[in-house]
């Protein structure tokens, strides 16, 4: 018998030691198995958690797309309305002119009949309204009425 550790002093210490040795290698195949299993369950859960995400993305991306197209829709019904909003405002700046334009005419008219003592509205117009007789000093084209108001006037 030595005392040196590790060389077999008795003929049953080989044996014990041979056991141990198998022991600690079953009990490391078993970790082994174990860890590979949990291993692979967290694997399959995460294949499982991304083909949930991807059905739920699909599903969210039609929503948007169905969403998207009737916003498009709504998009091109707005604008038409829009445009057809911007035609009217156009008449409406231009009949708003032309009452402007109607108002200064009465306003002028109005002055006129005030500073001309005896005359009627009527006559104004009917003088407006009738051609003017061309005298030879008139030159071309100048034979018609002309209504003259003031730029204050004009300028509201």
């Amino acid at each position: 018998m030595s005392n040196v550790p590790g060389m077999m002093s008795s003929g049953s210490e080989p044996d014990a030691r041979g056991v141990n040795v198998d022991e600690k290698k079953r009990k490391r195949m078993i970790s082994n198995r174990e860890s590979a299993r949990r291993s692979r369950m967290k694997k399959q859960k995460l294949l499982e958690d991304l083909v949930t995400e991807v059905a739920s993305l699909k599903v969210q991306i039609h929503n948007n797309t169905n969403n998207y197209e009737a916003l498009m829709q709504k998009i091109v019904v707005l604008e038409s309305e829009n445009n057809a909003l911007k035609v009217q405002q156009m008449e409406l700046a231009q009949y708003l002119k032309n009452l402007q334009l109607m108002q200064t005419q009465m306003e002028w008219l109005e002055f006129n009949l005030m500073n001309q003592p005896g005359r009627t509205l009527c006559d104004i117009i009917v003088d407006i309204n009738e051609p003017a007789k061309v005298q030879s000093w008139q030159c071309h084209g100048s034979n018609q009425p002309a209504i003259m108001a003031s730029t204050e006037m004009l300028n509201y």
